[in-house]
């Protein structure tokens, strides 16, 4: 993924991250829920500081966000049966009586 962090840790510390371009904090926007995490992790990297002050920190939290998502998918997935399928398949009207 492309990163907005900087090539090194010194311009990393003074500079901060470049949000706008960076592929993994953009996911995070979509996929964590949490707002308040999200803008401190922007905070964060933006300034080169804190928990969140390298591109790693921000790829590991990403991995962990998305691992999340698809073992709750996963479970979701598993209570899905044939008849299940086959109910929600099931051609019907839309359509009701005003």
């Amino acid at each position: 993924a492309f990163s907005g962090g900087r090539d090194t840790k010194k311009l990393q510390e003074e500079l901060g991250a470049d949000l706008d371009v960076d592929v993994s904090y953009q996911w995070l926007r979509f996929f964590l829920e949490d707002d308040d995490e999200l803008a401190r992790i922007g905070r964060e990297y933006g300034s080169g500081s804190g928990e969140f002050w390298s591109t790693g920190a921000v790829k590991a939290k990403l991995v962990q966000v998305l691992k999340e998502l698809v073992a709750e998918h996963q479970e979701r997935r598993s209570k899905v049966t044939e008849e299940v399928v086959r109910k929600w398949m099931t051609e019907r009207c839309i359509v009701t009586s005003a």
